[in-house]
């Protein structure tokens, strides 16, 4: 899980405007928060907290643009109550060992948080997700597929993929090179902002099929892609372990600007 403490003293500002871009920023989480392994925190103290401006329900109708009096009840209301004020590292993770624990706020100047977990905006929302879910690892497939959002947010996978890999174990060399071809499918894929996905600039041999072999093998190909449905599988990328050939299947979505993952596996699996 990654859990996301919001750290009153790091709301502390000291202009209107500094607090309405902090709180602006702040909003940009929520679109990249996944409801399942993102749990978004705050304390009840936070309501008569002064952050150098007043507390919030005295100046919220006074001073604040129209546009921020929308998001401030948008990005509050996202957040669950929990019991205890956390305010350092430590504490955080005594109370949630073994998850990625991390700080939301608008300014961090002077608490002593580190940098990787001080999170404002999207951009540091998402980069503190992979590398705590790298960091932290895992300790079968099973943790691997539960950690995958976070360990490659540029790439979504099918769900029949985890049947694909589950007889694999961690320590398997196969797997190794598995997770070497998606860091760098994932890492290409966070730069593809506009146009074609450019797969032969990816750092890997890819390659599509002929269209007679995408035809005869359709059915093999074709995966339900999460929130777009079946797709038929035509790029792919190639490589060998010893004189085994492995092929992992992948589909560009220009609507979001993702990979969808469809096959990870030997190539007599797709029809080979």
């Amino acid at each position: 899980m990654n859990n996301f403490f919001l750290l009153n003293d790091a709301l502390n500002t000291t202009s209107i405007s500094e607090f309405e871009n902090g709180i602006s920023s702040l909003n940009t989480i929520l679109t990249e928060k996944n409801n399942e392994t993102d749990v978004l925190m705050m304390h009840s103290s936070l309501w008569t907290h002064n952050n150098g401006l007043g507390i919030i329900t005295d100046f919220y109708f006074s001073i604040v643009s129209a546009e921020i009096q929308r998001l401030i009840p948008k990005f509050f209301g996202s957040l669950s109550e929990y019991p205890d004020y956390i305010d350092s590292e430590i504490q955080f993770d005594r109370h949630f060992p073994g998850d990625c624990n991390a700080f939301k706020g608008i300014k961090f100047s002077g608490i002593p948080i580190s940098s990787a977990k001080q999170i404002t905006d999207s951009t540091t929302f998402k980069s503190f997700k992979t590398i705590c879910g790298a960091a932290v690892g895992y300790t079968s497939i099973r943790a691997f597929w539960d950690a995958r959002e976070s360990l490659y947010p540029n790439l979504i996978f099918c769900d029949n993929v985890l049947g694909q890999i589950q007889h694999l174990s961690i320590g398997d060399d196969r797997f190794k090179l598995i997770i070497e071809k998606l860091s760098r499918l994932n890492n290409f894929t966070q730069k593809w902002t506009s146009g074609a996905f450019d797969f032969k600039s990816c750092g890997l041999n890819c390659s599509p099929d002929t269209p007679k072999r995408v035809e005869d093998t359709k059915t093999l190909r074709t995966f339900e892609c999460p929130k777009l449905g079946p797709r038929v599988f035509n790029l792919h990328a190639k490589w060998y372990f010893g004189s085994e050939p492995f092929r992992l299947y992948f589909f560009p979505e220009a609507s979001n600007h993702k990979v969808y993952i469809g096959y990870i596996g030997d190539k007599d699996g797709i029809g080979f």
